[in-house]
């Protein structure tokens, strides 16, 4: 899957100020997954004085790099790092400090002679030999952030393509047919309206259209003005001089009645 020669690293971004600089570069090849943080001063017309370098695991770079991508204000990052004694050398310490302060981003990296603990840490041992604190304006800081993060992105993308033999198999989409015909979408099928208690269906009334009909028994005497919308008396009887009120009766053109409760169409 990683083809690039083991001398050489992809360098995914680069911020440079007029003595100092920061590159980030692909180490993803490592373990689980790493960036490396590649720092350091330099003088015009003579070169680079001092440089230190971090190892950032890439479940803590997503979190770090996603929070600079945000800007978000007070963000802070401090994590102890090194190489432990080997073939006779002492342990070396490696420190990265992040923090954000308003529109201004510091990155500062130490590196120096380190102690191992009993836990297997490694912590600094005396003062740090090396040390590069690079700043950025917050906008830097955040384009810096969203280059990384669509390079982790997309070597997320890579890996699962290499390994999706491995991966869960994703479900397939919901497929539906373009035309309304076929999602039944075309043409509501026809419901009976509730009838009124005791209320047989009316005949249909040929060549209608489909609107609704207003169909009235009699004109409304004077003395049935006192009722109200719902048949009712103003003192609340539902009867008056010993019968009902007549009430208007809604129909389509098919003679079925309009519910009572189809405020867009008894309106």
């Amino acid at each position: 899957m990683n083809n690039q020669p083991k001398s050489t690293r992809v360098r995914i971004h680069s911020h440079i100020t007029q003595s100092r600089f920061l590159h980030v570069e692909d180490a993803l090849n490592i373990g689980r997954g790493k960036l490396r943080l590649f720092a350091g001063r330099y003088r015009r017309s003579e070169g680079m004085e001092a440089h230190v370098f971090h190892f950032l695991d890439l479940s803590d770079a997503r979190v770090i790099f996603g929070a600079l991508a945000r800007g978000g204000q007070g963000f802070r990052y401090k994590e102890y790092k090194g190489t432990p004694p080997r073939d006779g050398k002492a342990a070396v310490s490696r420190v990265l400090s992040i923090a954000v302060k308003g529109e201004n981003v510091y990155v500062e990296l130490k590196t120096g002679s380190g102690k191992l603990t009993d836990t297997g840490a490694i912590t600094p041992d005396g003062k740090a030999k090396v040390e590069v604190n690079v700043g950025f304006k917050l906008y830097e800081a955040r384009r810096m952030a969203a280059e990384v993060l669509a390079y982790i992105h997309a070597w997320d993308v890579l890996r699962m393509t290499a390994n999706q033999h491995l991966v869960s198999q994703p479900s397939p989409y919901l497929m539906v047919s373009t035309t309304s015909e076929a999602n039944r979408a075309g043409k509501a099928l026809p419901r009976e309206s509730p009838k009124p208690n005791g209320a047989a269906k009316l005949p249909a009334i040929a060549g209608s259209s489909p609107r609704p009909v207003t169909r009235k028994s009699k004109p409304a005497s004077k003395a049935d003005s006192s009722l109200g919308a719902n048949g009712r008396t103003r003192n609340g009887n539902a009867k008056q001089n010993g019968r009902s009120s007549p009430s208007q009766v809604l129909l389509y053109g098919d003679g079925t009645l309009v519910s009572a409760d189809n405020l867009a169409e008894c309106n």
